[in-house]
């Protein structure tokens, strides 16, 4: 109880300190490259029970211009367990004066569950305000009281790429009965203090000036310094739960939330085994029930108490047709199991930033859930929400991290396919003439493969006015485009997509008096170079590699005619290889070849000017034109 008025005493002071809100009061180094600069944040979380848990947050920010206001996060979370104690907002001008009080009566209370979900009980307060000029200050608090221990209140003292920071605090006192675990990341960098006891975490750190954010940069949260904390001993919606490690962590999440949810009715099965009657490949049988459930099922959401980590039964989505990432995850597995194939319902974040699990820390996490089939050296994953999506696929909303997949004797750290390089093909072979007139008619076929054929298969799903518009965004270099006739080859047993186009345009060549200019890499020339900086700061990512081969056959007007041929291009580089060449093929007809290839990787900065070069390479070769004589 002493402990507690002290902290109570030293939170209230610090409180009551922090009332300069002038913006001339803050440190010009902190305001250099900085959208917002939080002038501070603390969390102050009091666990008395594995059960019972109180947390206090206060955030002051500055916001410096339009771009910051992503930071001010004005909102707070809660649902029928999580209850909102107290929340105040004040709002201050440039000289720090009060401008501005939102209530609790004026904070706006909404449903926090997306479009996709048929019923769940989050909702969120959320508070608005449209400022009449910059820069402003936001003093938001907020206090919450919770029976969930499952997840811990993490401290990550800084947002993102330009913001800074001049206070940062974060004090948690956890009852002697229970056992906690905590992982420091990203620490080294930063004068971080750390003042904690055995059953008293307290961190500080304070004047952190803003990252400028640079082209290329890795995600944020690879840098940022983040504090994990978990209870070996924790709760979960009416749950208790046990864990020390991924292995008893999966071993709690099968035995509390999974086991005994995998039943399906007996009518069922017999299907199951009349539909692989004759069928003695295992993969293919595997495949056969995947598209069973894309046939016969839907995704809606459902997020009510447990039922926000715990699938619905399967006998229920056997019946009613339809259930979220859970359920429907389970219900393949179920169907699988009747079979006598073994897989195994795997926990992952979700998402194109490719977030990971933390290998050496359980605790939990994740977002979304998909299914890892055993297959040898060679695991089969499933995505079981999606209707289109090609049988063991996963594209870049879950490739290429780890994951927890929870089987009968505990958890394991597995990792998803990576599309990477090679994997990621565009293959384009075509015919285009050109006329004498100065426009262009092309037939065109596009191949596409992993990750390039993922961006392009959203096309199959438009309205044919969005489709033109789709391909009229997509060659925007083209002016005066039409779209003569457009199929479409979906192989999703190889996962490949080809488009065949037939375009024209009147407006393509350039006339200079008799004779003609034109670009021959039409359908596909890079104009990116990325920035240049004097003094970089960061490393920098390709983030997945991918290789494009282009072959188009061109076919010139009779009455001109090209004098010299380009000479050929080979330009070799760590970070990928290029080549293009232009040949006589005939009289008047030319074979265009251009072939990229990029590698995925992170790179010391030390060689981002070698890197901006090879493209600034690629964009002169790519770009360039030819002149045909009359």
């Amino acid at each position: 109880m002493r402990f507690f008025l002290l902290v109570s005493l030293i939170f209230t002071t610090v409180l009551s300190a922090q009332t300069n809100y002038s913006v001339s009061s803050i440190n010009d180094s902190l305001k250099e490259n900085a959208n917002a600069v939080v002038r501070l944040d603390e969390t102050y979380v009091e666990i008395t029970a594995k059960n019972k848990m109180e947390v206090t947050n206060r955030r002051v920010i500055t916001i410096l211009k339009k771009a910051g206001e992503s930071s001010i996060k004005p909102y707070a979370f809660y649902n029928p367990k999580t209850k909102i104690t107290d929340i105040i907002a004040h709002i201050y001008n440039d000289r720090g004066v009060e401008i501005e009080k939102i209530r609790r009566k004026d904070f706006i209370d909404v449903s926090a569950v997306d479009g996709g979900t048929l019923y769940g009980d989050s909702r969120v307060k959320v508070f608005r305000y449209t400022p009449t000029s910059y820069p402003y200050t936001v003093d938001f608090s907020y206090t919450y009281t919770t029976p969930n221990t499952a997840f811990l209140p993490r401290w990550m003292p800084i947002d993102d790429y330009m913001v800074s920071v001049e206070r940062s605090l974060f004090n948690m006192q956890i009852d002697k009965s229970l056992k906690w675990r905590k992982k420091e990341k990203n620490f080294d960098n930063y004068a971080i203090v750390n003042k904690s006891s055995e059953f008293h975490v307290s961190y500080e750190m304070n004047d952190i000036a803003a990252q400028k954010r640079e082209a290329l940069s890795p995600s944020f949260y690879h840098y940022e310094p983040q504090l994990m904390i978990a209870l070996e001993e924790f709760h979960l919606e009416g749950v208790d739960g046990v864990a020390k490690d991924w292995e008893s962590m999966g071993n709690w999440q099968y035995n509390s939330l999974l086991v005994n949810r995998d039943i399906l009715p007996e009518a069922t099965i017999s299907l199951m085994k009349q539909k692989l009657t004759g069928i003695t490949d295992r993969v293919e049988k595997i495949k056969k029930v995947y598209e069973y459930v894309q046939n016969n099922t839907r995704y809606i959401s459902v997020q009510l108490g447990i039922g926000g980590w715990q699938p619905i039964s399967a006998e229920e989505v056997d019946r009613v047709k339809y259930g979220d990432c859970k359920g429907l995850t389970n219900y393949t597995k179920a169907l699988l199991k009747s079979q006598g194939i073994e897989s195994y319902y795997s926990v992952v974040h979700a998402g194109r930033s490719k977030l990971s699990m933390e290998k050496d820390f359980a605790i939990m996490q994740g977002n979304h859930v998909i299914l890892n089939v055993p297959n040898e050296e060679n695991d089969i994953w499933l995505e079981c929400t999606s209707q289109k999506i090609p049988f063991g696929f996963l594209g870049d909303f879950t490739d290429d991290r780890d994951v927890l997949v929870i089987k009968p004797s505990g958890g394991e750290i597995k990792h998803t396919h990576k599309y990477l390089n090679d994997n990621n093909l565009q293959k384009t072979i075509g015919e285009m003439e050109v006329t004498d007139s100065g426009g262009i008619t092309a037939n065109l076929e596009m191949e596409t493969y992993g990750i390039q054929y993922d961006s392009h298969a959203e096309v199959l799903s438009l309205s044919e006015k969005d489709k033109n518009d789709y391909y009229t965004e997509y060659w925007s270099n083209i002016n005066g485009l039409n779209l003569d006739e457009i199929i479409f080859d979906h192989d999703k047993n190889n996962i490949r997509l080809t488009e065949k186009i037939r375009l024209s345009t009147q407006s393509y060549v350039t006339k200079m008096g008799d004779d003609l200019l034109f670009k021959p890499n039409a359908f596909n020339a890079s104009k990116y170079v990325p920035s240049r900086y004097n003094d970089r700061k960061l490393s920098f990512e390709i983030d997945r590699g991918y290789t494009d081969n282009d072959e188009i056959d061109i076919k010139l007007p009779v009455n001109y005619k090209l004098g010299k041929l380009p000479t050929p291009v080979i330009i070799t580089s760590e970070f990928g290889n290029y080549e293009m060449s232009i040949e006589r093929i005939a009289e008047n007809q030319l074979r265009y070849k251009r072939k990229i290839q990029m590698k995925s990787g992170l790179y010391d900065k030390s060689k981002y000017d070698g890197y901006r070069d090879f493209r600034k390479k690629i964009k002169k070769y790519d770009n360039m034109k030819i002149v045909l004589n009359k």
